[in-house]
C-alpha cells in the first residue's frame, strides 16, 4: 500500500492547464488543475460552504478571499447537494486558488467553535483542514519547480 492509498490527504497534484497569465509565468490569468481525491474534494467544498454560511458579510469574505468577485461556486459545485456533486479534478484561476487556500488557513484559526462543533460544521478536524492548505501550497510549489520556475 502506498502512502497516498493509506492517507487520503497524502498529496494534491497541481498542474497548469496551458492557459497562462501575462508573460507565460502563471499568476493572474493562469489556470490550474487540482487532482484531488473524493475526500479532498468534499473537504474543500465543506470548508468553503462553512465560511459562506457562517460569514454573511461580503466585506469579511472579501478580506479572507482577497476579493468580492472571486467565486468558487462553479469549480466546487457549491450549488449542488453532496450527493449530486461529482468529485474530480478542479480547475481554478490563480485568484480562486488563492481564495481557496485562504479559506483553509482562516477557517481553523478564526472560528471559536469547540473542536466537536468545528468537526460537525466542517466535516473534519482543524488540523486536517490546515493540512489540506499545506498540501495546496506544496502542490503549487511542486508544479512551479517542475516547470523550472523558482520564484
Amino acid at each position: 500500500m502506498t502512502q497516498a492509498e493509506s492517507d487520503p490527504l497524502a498529496e494534491v497534484r497541481i498542474r497548469r492547464d496551458g492557459t497562462d497569465g501575462p508573460g507565460g509565468r502563471g499568476g493572474p490569468g493562469a489556470r490550474y488543475v487540482l487532482d484531488v481525491t473524493e475526500r479532498q474534494f468534499h473537504l474543500l467544498r465543506r470548508a468553503v460552504l462553512t465560511l459562506a454560511y457562517d460569514e454573511t458579510s461580503p466585506a469579511v469574505r472579501a478580506l479572507v478571499q482577497g476579493s468580492v468577485e472571486v467565486s468558487l461556486d462553479g469549480p466546487l459545485q457549491l450549488g449542488l447537494s453532496y450527493d449530486d456533486a461529482v468529485p474530480g479534478p478542479i480547475t481554478l484561476t490563480f485568484e480562486q486558488l488563492h481564495a481557496l487556500h485562504a479559506v483553509l488557513t482562516t477557517l481553523p484559526a478564526a472560528t471559536i467553535w469547540p473542536e466537536p462543533e468545528f468537526v460537525e460544521r466542517v466535516g473534519d478536524f482543524r488540523e486536517t483542514v490546515l493540512r489540506m492548505a499545506g498540501l495546496l501550497r506544496w502542490g503549487f510549489r511542486d508544479q512551479r519547480m517542475t516547470r523550472g520556475e523558482h520564484g
